[in-house]
């Protein structure tokens, strides 16, 4: 399965959200993942609007601050909202691992489950990683590893997954500028999905932008390295 390029955007407004989420999709995108955590008021029509309209392209993000988000309302209103939300069958929703653990969800078998899990200090070994996509696997569709990457070495932690979990069922990558190497590879390696975002608009340490990812694409295929 050919790797699916995602642009992630994010907003305090949804007018804002809608705009970025569409010229994502205009500009190269398959898949624009909604970082709804960032909005002021994420309880409007028109989200739950934008969401059906973008449903089979859409990724739907609720990230807590405990985990790198934005998300400023209780625990008990993130979850109502994501409830809500992925009874709009979007394609993808994505959960943290802990998310899953505490809260009982009852998605429909259209919307895929992305577990996720960072670790924003370094990149454990590989034996705790390998636990951990075991333990996502068990609860979704695929399994989402992402750590900060302080060389090189790291980045091959995250990358010797790919030898050992179905590559259609795994993105795991680097943050910052050292975990470029992982970001890039991941496509090579098989990966359901890359990130990018917008020109400066990076919702993470080192995305890199959606036109860039483009070029490396383009780059592979005329050496017929990656189709």
């Amino acid at each position: 399965m050919k790797t699916r390029i995602c642009v992630s955007v994010k907003a305090r407004e949804i007018d804002e959200l809608e705009w970025k989420a569409k010229r994502a999709l205009d500009v190269g995108g398959d898949l624009v993942e909604l970082r709804i955590d960032y909005l002021e008021d994420p309880f409007t029509d028109k989200l739950r609007k934008l969401v059906l309209d973008l449903s089979d392209k859409v990724i739907i993000t609720v990230r807590p601050s405990w985990e790198g988000g934005e998300f400023k309302g209780g625990e008990n209103s993130r979850i109502e909202l994501i409830n809500e939300l992925s009874s709009l069958n979007p394609a993808y929703i994505d959960l943290e691992l802990t998310t899953t653990k505490d809260h009982e969800f009852n998605f429909n078998n259209e919307t895929k489950r992305i577990i996720s899990w960072h670790n924003f200090e370094y990149t454990p070994s590989i034996d705790k990683l390998s636990s951990l996509v075991s333990e996502m696997l068990n609860i979704g569709d695929i399994a989402k590893i992402v750590t900060k990457v302080n060389g090189f070495e790291e980045n091959l932690k995250l990358l010797r997954l790919y030898r050992i979990y179905p590559s259609d069922k795994l993105i795991a990558f680097g943050l910052g500028e050292e975990g470029l190497t992982s970001r890039i590879l991941s496509l090579l390696m098989g990966a359901p999905i890359i990130y990018t975002c917008l020109p400066g608009e990076e919702v993470a340490p080192g995305q890199p932008t959606i036109g860039e990812i483009l070029e490396v694409v383009n780059l592979l295929e005329s050496r017929l390295l990656w189709r």
